[in-house]
């Protein structure tokens, strides 16, 4: 529901020509921050443009019941989405919802809640009956059971703090890999070989693309990205059935939307947009 890095595009007061571009041109130049639905009932992160986002793209997020967290960034975890299940804010019918994260994860997001809202925890039963929440520390490399899902968390070195988290999410039928905020050794050395070793092929990657033709070291650029998709195909991870997309795109370095989706397809993938639906055996929004 979301395919930006943290600043969203255009940034706020920036003049450069991609975000002049996406002011004057709107369309899928305008990006809000990152967060994919998978089906109606999965969401990959909520961060600060959730709401906004289900409104543009027709979400109805009470039909949510199974939320990953890569990690508590402020662009990826808004605690204001959440503390509104409590019965004060006059919510009506509200539905469990169950949380998976790293516990350092669920640890940082229970002190941002406990800011929104005085005294509220994550790691307290009595508010998490408050807030109908069911709460989970996973643990990397361990698949767990989410609702109808499969899903294990990968090693990101994104935060090392906060034990940041990619996810390999499968229906037995359909692998996803959700890999934003990721740095191209992480990739090579730990999570490749994690698909390698347990023979695993993928049916759609989003990948993390913050930036374009300049250097990066904890995010990905073009150059690195198509490094560790080339190094994904020679392992058998990936072939040309599957669906691979750039997303977690910043400003920097990179082409305005149309021009990015023709550079990036004469280097065999595509690039995600806000809104953008893909259906296999089950149904994605980016």
């Amino acid at each position: 529901m979301g395919t930006s890095a943290a600043h969203s595009c255009p940034l706020p007061f920036c003049n450069c020509n991609v975000c002049d571009k996406a002011r004057k041109s709107g369309g899928r130049n305008l990006r809000k921050r990152s967060s994919l639905l998978i089906n109606e009932d999965l969401v990959i992160d909520i961060g600060q443009d959730f709401m906004s986002a289900s409104f543009m793209h027709g979400v109805d997020t009470t039909k949510i019941r199974y939320w990953l967290q890569t990690h508590s960034h402020s662009d990826h975890f808004s605690p204001a989405h959440i503390i509104t299940r409590m019965s004060e804010y006059a919510s009506k019918n509200i539905k469990p919802l169950s949380l998976f994260a790293s516990s350092r994860c669920i640890q940082h997001m229970s002190e941002q809640l406990g800011q929104e809202e005085s005294g509220a925890s994550l790691l307290e039963p009595k508010w998490l009956g408050r807030l109908n929440l069911e709460v989970t520390n996973v643990n990397i490399d361990k698949e767990f059971k989410c609702g109808p899902y499969s899903v294990t968390a990968l090693h990101s070195a994104h935060d090392t703090n906060d034990d940041s988290y990619l996810y390999l999410v499968d229906d037995n039928s359909c692998k996803l890999f959700y890999g934003l905020d990721a740095d191209e050794q992480t990739l090579m050395r730990e999570t490749i070989d994690y698909f390698s070793n347990n023979c695993i092929h993928l049916n759609v990657v989003v990948l993390d693309h913050t930036y374009g033709d300049i250097g990066s070291c904890d995010h990905l650029n073009t150059k690195q990205f198509i490094a560790v998709i080339g190094e994904m195909e020679k392992s058998g991870i990936v072939d040309k059935e599957t669906k691979i997309f750039a997303s977690h795109i910043s400003h920097e370095g990179v082409l305005s939307h149309d021009d990015f989706v023709l550079s990036a397809r004469q280097n065999g993938y595509d690039v995600a947009f806000d809104g953008l639906e893909i259906e296999i055996n089950y149904i994605i929004t980016a």
